[in-house]
């Protein structure tokens, strides 16, 4: 017997064993690539990415962060952690994101691969900032 029909009073609840969208999202291999759609870009003349290098307090790095996610595609956090391949849980998205402390390396790293993919010269602009707002919140 299953979990859910020992946890069930009345008996199994046959609702749980449909499938929806996120799982079969969920349940897609590990080794299958993500897809993403092409990166839309703005504009020339008119650059909407939030840039991290002008952060300078922890509030406004985590504003930036925060817009980014929209400017990427408006990610969800449960879309987020399947985009980082399930390094970062769903609910750390929402706490720190929503949250007003600095994000460990770790979290970061997690976040620009979920909104940017692979992109090393993003990685490196966040990195930067990081460490510029982090070495500035320890004086």
């Amino acid at each position: 017997m299953t979990p859910t029909g020992v946890l069930e009073p009345t008996g199994p609840n046959r609702a749980l064993n449909g499938t929806g969208w996120l799982d079969r999202l969920l349940s897609t291999p590990v080794a299958a690539p993500v897809e993403r759609s092409r990166p839309l870009r703005d504009i020339d003349g008119y650059e909407h990415r939030p840039n991290p290098l002008h952060a300078r307090t922890t509030a406004e790095f985590l504003l930036t962060m925060r817009r980014y996610v929209v400017w990427a595609g408006d990610w969800s956090y449960r879309e987020l952690e399947y985009l980082c391949g399930g390094a970062v849980k769903h609910s750390t998205f929402c706490r720190v994101l929503e949250g007003d402390r600095l994000p460990r390396y770790v979290f970061l790293m997690a976040f620009v691969t979920a909104c940017a993919g692979e992109d090393e010269a993003e990685r490196r602009r966040w990195v930067t900032a990081w460490h510029r707002v982090r070495d500035a919140a320890a004086r």
